[in-house]
């Protein structure tokens, strides 16, 4: 019996590892492919940095997510392919830094974000600025360069490709509570070195037609 066995065993052991090899070379090629079709995700930044998404152990063994750059000794199958539902890419407009968090709770519109954007685009000297939409606030970024200023004028194309590297200050916001905001400035005074309340009202784009005109002027800093 035990011959019989063995013998059987061995007649068929060539198809067995026939079919095996072939199993082995479709499981290896189907692996190939879903790696070589898994596309990180990517995030491109305004100097046209580009920004990838992986996980990382914490100390107590959870999982963190990460923003990073250099992924050339990277294993891809660390990249994630996807955003994980909650969280969204983060671009500081200061240095064009990107982080990866968690999506805020928003208590401002894009519909706010636009009475401004609509109030700065008429500006008469402030041309390069980002607004940027907070959880309770809209905050106004400008850069150093202005309407006026003659090497703006007699090399717009050169400056327009700075905007890469610029760094923006954030000069003025609008904070929202409730249904109030409050138009502050940003004061350097060195006894102050902080943020000030102009005026509180509810019509919002009264309160950014009033205040943002002075962005970029002297009178800037006479505001109280």
């Amino acid at each position: 019996m035990k011959f019989l066995i063995k013998t059987l065993f061995y007649s068929i052991l060539p198809f067995l590892t026939q079919y095996y090899s072939v199993f082995l070379h479709l499981n290896i090629f189907y692996d190939m492919k879903d790696k070589s079709s898994k596309t990180p995700v990517v995030y491109t930044n305004r100097r046209n940095e580009k920004v990838y998404l992986k996980t990382a152990p914490t100390k107590s063994g959870k999982l963190q997510y990460c923003a990073v750059k250099n992924i050339s000794k990277m294993n891809p199958d660390e990249l994630l392919d996807y955003i994980p539902e909650g969280y969204e890419f983060y671009e500081n407009p200061r240095e064009a830094m990107v982080y990866f968090r968690r999506i805020p709770r928003y208590n401002t519109t894009d519909e706010e974000v636009e009475i401004v954007d609509s109030v700065m685009k008429q500006h008469e000297t402030v041309s390069d600025y980002i607004i940027e939409k907070g959880a309770d606030e809209i905050i106004i970024f400008v850069s150093q360069m202005n309407k006026n200023d003659e090497q703006y004028l007699g090399y717009r194309e050169l400056i327009a490709g700075l905007h890469f590297y610029r760094r923006y200050e954030d000069v003025m916001k609008f904070v929202k509570t409730g249904k109030t905001y409050k138009a502050q400035r940003y004061c350097w005074r060195s006894s102050v070195d902080d943020w000030i309340t102009l005026e509180s009202g509810k019509d919002l784009k009264f309160l950014a037609e009033k205040y943002c005109r002075h962005i970029g002027r002297d009178s800037y800093y006479e505001l109280y």
